[in-house]
């Protein structure tokens, strides 16, 4: 009778010591399982969390680059170069300030030829019929804080056919912005519009009809001259 209790006993134990083996397995199973599915998951939250900051700085740059035009079609007549220019690097310091994910400022960072991540070139454009019927822009004025050089007033341009309206007069805002994520500081990916590349260019090309807001006071500086807005 001693004898086969004691057999049970053992039988009993040897399924136990076999039970926790599989708990322990199925432990290191889930382990391994999780050391799979955790880094993707967290890969997947940090991409749409990058995401999110990329379209932050998307609408930032294109509402600051609309906000030149909307500042210069107020004030177009009496509108001086310096009066441009604080205009432009209040815009621009707007743009920089609210991207963190941008690259480092500099020293002179925002030069007359613009900012290697956000310059733009504005044209006054008045709509006219040409003799042979055609309807063509003609420059009044061009101001750049860009890397190309202004045109010279007069110049002939196209113009889209929904805005051939002649004698109507538009501002031209042709902005150009590169966008910066943070795989970018990580090494990943070189999205530095130093580099020469294309990937994280964008670009904003809209005309503004001219809106006249009479209580709107720049201050005036003595001598300083309109040179056809400080065409370069």
């Amino acid at each position: 009778m001693g004898s086969i209790v004691s057999t049970t006993y053992q039988a009993i134990r040897r399924r136990r010591a076999l039970a926790r083996l599989f708990a322990r397995n199925g432990r290191g199973s889930v382990s391994v399982e999780m050391a799979f599915v955790l880094p993707i998951f967290a890969a997947m939250a940090f991409l749409t969390w990058d995401a999110g900051t990329i379209y932050t700085q998307y609408n930032r740059a294109v509402s600051n680059l609309y906000s030149v035009g909307d500042i210069i079609t107020t004030r177009t007549e009496d509108l001086t170069c310096n009066q441009l220019d604080a205009i432009s690097e209040l815009v621009y310091d707007s743009y920089a300030h609210g991207n963190w994910a941008r690259r480092q400022r500099s020293g002179d960072d925002f030069p007359a030829n613009g900012a290697l991540d956000f310059r733009f070139l504005a044209t006054m454009i008045r709509v006219e019929t040409r003799p042979n019927g055609r309807i063509r822009g003609r420059i009044e004025w061009e101001y750049r804080r860009h890397q190309t050089r202004a045109r010279n007033p007069g110049r002939l341009v196209n113009i889209p056919n929904e805005l051939q309206i002649d004698g109507m007069r538009y501002l031209h805002l042709d902005g150009f912005f590169h966008l910066a994520p943070s795989f970018n500081y990580l090494g990943i990916f070189d999205m530095h519009p130093a580099a020469n590349r294309d990937d994280g260019l964008f670009r904003v090309n809209q005309y503004f009809p001219l809106r006249y807001v009479p209580n709107i006071d720049l201050v005036e500086e003595p001598g300083d001259q309109f040179d056809y807005k400080c065409r370069g």
